[in-house]
């Protein structure tokens, strides 16, 4: 099953309340399947294997326990019955209508959030390249005590010592630079038959 839950009125910015009506009765599986597993953990259940990761507050509206309780046991139906279960009780129609406003918020908040990632990684690149590389120098160092110990063979010491050295220049960006200075980059016009 997919979890990607933020499609269809999930996905627009601003949401009137005839998307409300329209996601109740059109939710999808995996739309349902987060509204079953938020007020689970909002009512203190871990989270489930299927999720697998506490829900951020910040997708955390307020409820009480009873209406909590509804809308888990609501989100278990079909997308019509749900619709219909949900627009029976105000504070669980209130509840899901809230949850779709934070989502898309949600939405403009991890743009910025990833803004903010890009620009300190920005910053601390060459920290981030100096530790990958040390890193690679261990794997190596561990990767030749292992052999002079017998504990591995030489062709798996190759192998680790390949695959941190990919890592390293997949990290570093070393693996773009393929091209040798002065070699032809393009294509083959001159083979183009009109």
């Amino acid at each position: 099953m997919s979890h990607n839950f933020r499609t269809g009125v999930w996905a627009k910015s601003k949401q009137s309340p005839k998307d409300h009506f329209t996601f109740l009765m059109n939710s999808t599986n995996a739309q349902r399947s987060f509204v079953h597993e938020l007020s689970s953990q909002m009512m203190g259940i871990p989270p489930s294997n299927l999720w697998g990761a506490p829900i951020p507050a910040v997708f955390h509206p307020p409820a009480d326990q009873a209406t909590l309780q509804y809308v888990q046991h609501a989100a278990k139906h079909p997308a019509h019955e749900f619709g219909r279960i949900i627009s029976s009780h105000k504070k669980a129609s209130g509840w899901i209508s809230n949850l779709g406003e934070l989502i898309s918020d949600g939405a403009k908040a991890a743009k910025g959030y990833g803004k903010s990632v890009a620009s300190w990684i920005g910053k601390n690149g060459a920290a981030i390249k100096t530790g990958v590389a040390i890193t690679k120098d261990l794997v190596s160092t561990g990767s030749t005590i292992a052999q002079i110990s017998g504990l591995i063979n030489p062709n798996t010491k190759s192998t680790i010592d390949k695959i941190a050295a990919a890592v390293a220049a997949h990290a570093t960006g070393d693996h773009y630079k393929t091209a040798k200075p002065g070699e032809k980059k393009g294509g083959n016009f001159e083979r183009i038959l009109i």
